[in-house]
């Protein structure tokens, strides 16, 4: 099997501005979810994650040669691969599957293997709505897919004159699926299918092939490029609301222009953090580390939070359809749910997620190397 080529990265140092940027990117999400804003803020969040997970967990597969029938003990390094992936995401995820059941979450007791296996973005499509309190695990299933998926393909894409043509030939085939799927099927939900994300997690893995060159020599993206990218992408949006024909096209071209923009934030980032001081602030760390923790539990407060409003604000209650509208508007959802959110992303971390990332990492690849600490760790 032909070898990487000589761009094959690995990360060399620490890089605090990624850690930053997932606290950036879930916040967004959480607050479009709060909010319930007809300003689809949390998409740039979500495909700015998405993006990242290709950058990381592919230099990842590089870095410790995680291939299908590679050289040496392949089986083993594949094998401790699943289980770091495992022990990072399973636990805490059904910990919060746990607790939504003990709600009367009507999708969660109908469908229940669905969010076990989990391939609750399947379901999504399948039922063309998203389930109550639940609907962000889609994600979550699509990461998961992701990880089982990548080894294999990058595996493939090794077999090609160049990993980094192989990975354009990954972004266009998530564009024409799209296209092919909406003209074919329709619409609807497409884009939480894996072969529709394909583009946003191969842009994050093209940046890590080029990481090294860039690291060296004088790059060229600025802040005025990423908010030109960012902006192209909101009047993208902006102008498919203005009829049933743009939003078609939108389906199609919006992850796009979504990985296009993400990369360009994530390339501004690495080669010139001095841009984004910030994201290093502590806060920003402590909240990008619970990151998981916070996505996991924010749309299940509020389903629990209205349910409590209705409970102490019953009808009979003078003026109760007043209160119950100021109590569920935007702003005393955000600062009552906020420290509760935190308080609970916290707790998962120190009890549940830092002690488990103690144990997954006494598991180490049969090719050992020297571990450098990464934002979203491996």
């Amino acid at each position: 099997m032909p070898a990487l080529p000589a761009t094959s990265p690995i990360t060399p140092t620490y890089q605090p501005e990624l850690m930053g940027v997932r606290a950036v990117a879930v916040g967004l999400v959480i607050l479009v979810h709060w909010t319930l804003s007809p300003w689809p803020f949390g998409s740039p969040g979500r495909m700015l994650f998405i993006t990242l997970s290709g950058y990381l967990i592919s230099g990842l597969i590089w870095k410790n040669d995680i291939y299908w029938g590679g050289a040496g003990a392949w089986g083993r390094r594949l094998g401790v691969f699943y289980l770091r992936r495992a022990l990072r995401l399973t636990p805490a995820y059904y910990v919060v599957l746990a607790l939504s059941a003990a709600l009367p979450l009507v999708t969660l007791h109908q469908y229940p293997l669905w969010f076990i296996l989990p391939a609750t973005n399947l379901l999504c499509y399948r039922l063309q709505s998203w389930p109550e309190g639940l609907g962000h695990f889609w994600t979550m299933a699509l990461e998961e897919q992701f990880y089982l998926l990548w080894p294999l393909l990058l595996t493939l894409l090794r077999r090609l004159r160049t990993t980094q043509a192989g990975l354009w030939a990954v972004i266009g085939f998530a564009f024409l699926f799209r296209a092919g799927w909406v003209w074919a099927v329709g619409p609807g939900f497409v884009t939480v299918l894996l072969p529709a994300c394909l583009d946003l997690f191969a842009a994050g893995a093209l940046l890590r092939l080029q990481a090294p060159r860039l690291r060296t020599v004088a790059d060229n993206f600025s802040g005025k490029l990423v908010a030109a990218a960012w902006l192209a992408w909101a009047a993208g949006w902006y102008f498919s609301q203005l009829g049933p024909t743009g939003q078609l096209y939108w389906v199609v071209i919006g992850h796009s222009l979504g990985a296009l923009a993400s990369y360009c934030t994530l390339r501004w980032l690495l080669t010139a953090p001095r841009a984004a001081r910030w994201l290093r602030h502590p806060l920003a760390q402590w909240l990008g580390e619970r990151s998981y923790g916070l996505y996991l539990y924010h749309l299940l407060l509020p389903v629990f939070y209205q349910r409590l409003v209705y409970h102490l604000l019953p009808a009979s209650l003078p003026n109760a359809a007043s209160l119950r509208h100021f109590w569920l508007s935007p702003l005393p959802t955000v600062v009552l749910l906020a420290p509760i959110l935190v308080g609970l992303s916290a707790a998962s971390w120190y009890w549940l997620e830092a002690p488990l990332d103690r144990l997954r990492r006494q598991f180490a690849y049969s090719r050992p190397v020297a571990e450098q600490p990464v934002a979203i760790a491996d």
